[in-house]
């Protein structure tokens, strides 16, 4: 049964993702976890398809399940050996929009886990194998926007997303801005800054103010410019900027860390006088939030 509606959600026929079978299968994920297992299985074999297509649906449906159905999916990808394969796609010489995807999923998934020192380090370490292989892509590689329909409620736009113009007919549509490659790392450093001298304002005992607005906004732009940084990564032929941008992803990515770090502090020591299901759909909004980023068209 889940072989069948993973074949169904990834078919080479198809001329898009098959959305509303890609929900079944995270709703049957969602109530029954004893299918996960199958499932995973059949997205594996679907992503060492040949076609091309079936490749990045397969992907497209995993990137939906890793951000909707919890943990059991992640320890379902390291017990079957998803992760090494989706290195090897990635490492291949092909220029496919399948291994970008991939490539950003990792990353936004080993960032949401909490990285080296996460629940599951296998993220980091296979998002940093690449990373130290120095993956680059064609200049104006992207990764295909197609957005599904809504499973969580929309969250607000971020200060990082483009400016709407609005033109003659009435209509919003966005704007285009060309940002050279030293205005990112520029860009990067400046939130990053921010970010860490507010963080180190706050009282590591009694880090109440990690929940602030401000301070969640300035993570999410984080969050934001690590993407940015890490396209850079992959598509600049300049050998000291890519170096450069390496090292200020390690600096986002361990800035990220601490704020999550802080976040867990908090949760401890208010455990016994607050509400948990508060907190879990706390916690659930920011992860979701920050994996979403990923959807940012960044070239």
């Amino acid at each position: 049964m889940a072989a069948e509606m993973v074949s169904m959600a990834t078919s080479e026929k198809l001329k898009e993702m098959n959305w509303a079978k890609s929900i079944e299968i995270c709703e049957l994920v969602t109530h029954d976890q004893g299918k996960t297992k199958d499932v995973v299985k059949a997205i594996k074999k679907r992503i060492g398809n040949k076609n091309a297509n079936t490749q990045l649906f397969a992907v497209m449906l995993l990137e939906m399940l890793m951000n909707n159905c919890g943990d059991h999916i992640h320890r379902q990808v390291i017990d079957n050996g998803l992760l090494p394969k989706l290195v090897k796609i990635v490492k291949k010489k092909t220029d496919l929009p399948v291994r970008e995807r991939i490539f950003l999923l990792l990353d936004a998934t080993q960032t949401a886990l909490g990285g080296a020192s996460g629940k599951f380090p296998q993220y980091y370490a296979a998002y940093y194998d690449l990373v130290s292989a120095r993956v680059q892509f064609p200049q104006c590689s992207h990764v295909p926007v197609a957005e599904p329909p809504p499973m969580k409620p929309h969250t607000k736009s971020t200060p990082e997303q483009e400016p709407l113009l609005q033109n003659g007919g009435g209509e919003k549509q966005p704007s285009v801005q060309i940002v050279p490659d030293s205005g990112i790392i520029d860009k990067a450093m400046s939130v990053l800054d921010v970010l860490k001298e507010v963080l180190s304002a706050l009282d590591p005992k009694c880090p109440e103010g990690a929940t602030d607005e401000f301070i969640l906004d300035l993570v999410e732009q984080c969050s934001f410019q690590k993407q940015r940084v890490m396209h850079l990564v992959m598509t600049s032929r300049d050998e000291k900027l890519v170096t450069q941008a390496i090292e200020l992803n390690e600096q986002l990515q361990k800035v990220l860390v601490r704020h999550d770090a802080l976040l867990s502090v908090r949760a401890s020591s208010t455990a016994p006088f607050v509400n948990d299901e508060a907190d879990e759909e706390e916690d659930e909004e920011r992860l979701y939030r920050r994996q979403n980023t990923q959807r940012k068209s960044l070239c």
